[in-house]
């Protein structure tokens, strides 16, 4: 294809929407209609990550590989891609009769017609100006917890650094997702410290569900024992075999000795009581409810939860809702999608109140980084004679009921969380 003659050099690309003529050069099963292909520069290779169903595929090529890769694979595998290279985003669609379409954008620069003297609306200057910004040297010398030009063995192996601590260009929002993360375990460490303090303990416990490739796993142990000198024990639960496997390898290559990772189902696991904390990052849809229920029912002090397809209460209404001032906007689906993963968080974060946690949802980072930016954080209330709770607090944690209850009303419906509370 055309696109593949450009000099530049390619740094990662993504292949979505199969057409059910994947074959195994690809790595996917034929016929699958949910499989991704995400490809990324490393060093003078390319490797790729294939996801088909609950199975991971890695493989590697070159770059006269990696062309022939494209050539074979787009369209008549997959109908969508999304190549970044060093000057620009290439954006191929094909439709059903395999017509491609090919769109391409300059890196930091408006579209061709903008050029010259042409004036520009307040949107495309504003537009402009947030691209400089983001290109100028002193947006990468934020004063981030892990700092870039400092080597972490663990992000090294990870691919986000170099063995000299630069930071690779093509991971820097994963970094700064990583730092974001860690600033939220800043706000709450005297709480957890306070806590294994009480209880005599000698590390703090931690458990992490859902816990995939373990970037954030990683950092969280690396932060309190290397850079706050705290004991610290780990468990990450995920149900890939492959997933665990590698993240155990990792730990051990990296001599952290207080990490354990547990192939299983979040809903069957059966740990320590009394966790410091509880972590759920991206857990699928219900996995989140169960991750709470068992931080909740083992008195965990802290809870930092990025929710992920909140799929349940969407499908519970299908059917008509009991409140017609909900009817105008699930008339469309993807208003009704987003309210139903919004109403879900709104009432975790309720039933955790419930519960005797202090919770808050905050913005964990851009939404231009992933959509899936939400974190609930709830930290455990002392008792009511322990802090002297006021009539206040008594009457707006009344409130808050009040209106969890409201919403459950007029939606029709509970959540898991709640049903499992109950058991």
């Amino acid at each position: 294809m055309a696109f593949l003659l450009q000099s530049d050099d390619v740094l990662t690309a993504v292949m979505s929407k199969p057409t059910g003529n994947t074959t195994s050069s690809c790595g996917v099963p034929n016929g699958a209609v949910r499989a991704k292909v995400k490809i990324r520069k490393s060093g003078e290779i390319y490797r790729t990550e294939t996801t088909a169903g609950t199975q991971v595929f890695h493989g590697k090529l070159d770059r006269t590989e990696l062309e022939d890769f494209f050539a074979a694979n787009i369209p008549s595998a997959f109908k969508n891609a999304v190549i970044e290279t060093t000057t620009e985003t290439i954006t191929i669609l094909a439709n059903k009769k395999g017509k491609c379409t090919v769109l391409r954008k300059k890196k930091n620069a408006l579209p061709d017609s903008k050029l010259g003297n042409a004036p520009l609306s307040s949107a495309e200057m504003l537009a402009a100006g947030r691209a400089m910004h983001l290109s100028q040297p002193h947006d990468r010398q934020k004063n981030y917890l892990l700092k870039e030009g400092t080597p972490v063995n663990f992000l090294v192996r990870l691919g986000i650094m170099t063995k000299d601590g630069k930071v690779h260009a093509q991971k820097y929002s994963k970094f700064r997702q990583i730092n974001r993360f860690l600033e939220y375990v800043d706000d709450i460490l005297p709480e957890l410290v306070a806590r294994a303090e009480s209880q005599e303990s000698s590390a703090l416990k931690i458990v992490d569900f859902g816990c995939g490739k373990s970037y954030l796993t990683f950092a969280v142990y690396y932060y309190l024992t290397a850079i706050k000198g705290l004991k610290a024990h780990i468990t990450g639960i995920d149900l890939k075999k492959d997933v665990i496997l590698h993240c155990k390898q990792l730990a051990s290559d990296c001599g952290y000795k207080g990490m354990e990772f547990i192939c299983g189902d979040v809903a069957d696991f059966k740990g320590d009581e009394h966790p410091d904390l509880v972590i759920t990052l991206h857990a699928c849809d219900t996995a989140t409810d169960y991750a709470l229920s068992y931080a909740v029912k083992n008195e965990a002090k802290c809870i930092l939860s990025v929710p992920c397809c909140q799929h349940e209460l969407n499908s519970l209404l299908k059917k008509r809702v009991p409140d017609d001032a909900f009817s105008a906007m699930f008339k469309y689906g993807i208003i009704k999608e987003r309210l139903s993963a919004l109403a879900t968080d709104v009432m975790r974060a309720g039933i955790l109140e419930k519960c005797g946690y202090s919770t808050q949802i905050l913005e964990f980072i851009d939404m231009e980084d992933t959509p899936k930016n939400l974190l609930i954080r709830a930290i455990k209330r002392e008792t009511h004679a322990k802090t002297g709770e006021n009539a206040h607090q008594s009457a707006q944690n009344t409130t808050e009921t009040t209106g969890l209850d409201a919403l459950k009303s007029a939606l029709g419906q509970t959540i898991t969380l709640e049903n499992l509370l109950q058991q």
